[in-house]
């Protein structure tokens, strides 16, 4: 597992605090997370075992609560950073001119750092006066993970 950990894990996840997480691409990354965890433990689907019961035997999280922990984590140290930093400035920006295409909005890195936040009870604003402690703060990311870790069916 700790090969799994420091091979396979941290290649997968690289730089996975910056996607913009859909549906479709949360489904594939736990599909395939799942699948390696079956084979690490040898076993068939004709086993008839869940994915929380080889997510319990191998004492792994699902990719979404391990992605949303480094989501939030990367969102407080934006926020910390200094005002002039690009990192800082690229979050807080908005374009003067923008057109909407016509269609499906496309997802944005934002709205999906909202939607983590919502699952802290926090609203944008809320979070941004939270981060100045991080303290305070690591212990909201690590109180997500523990709610997601109890709502996440794949």
């Amino acid at each position: 597992m700790r090969l799994y950990e420091s091979l396979i894990l941290s290649t997968l996840l690289y730089s996975a605090e910056t996607w913009n997480m859909t549906v479709v691409n949360r489904k594939k990354l736990e599909a395939a997370h799942h699948r390696w965890l079956w084979k690490i433990l040898r076993i068939s689907w004709v086993d008839r075992v869940t994915n929380e019961e080889v997510r319990w035997r191998t004492g792994q999280e699902s990719l979404e609560t391990i992605i949303r922990r480094r989501r939030l984590r990367w969102f407080g140290h934006i926020h910390r950073m200094s005002t002039s930093r690009l990192a800082h400035q690229a979050l807080v920006w908005t374009p003067t001119v923008f057109r909407k295409k016509p269609g499906r909005p496309q997802k944005s890195w934002k709205s999906t750092i909202k939607e983590d936040l919502t699952l802290l009870g926090l609203t944008w604003d809320e979070a941004k006066e939270e981060v100045a402690d991080h303290e305070e703060w690591r212990c909201h990311v690590a109180r997500c993970a523990t709610r997601a870790r109890g709502r996440t069916k794949v």
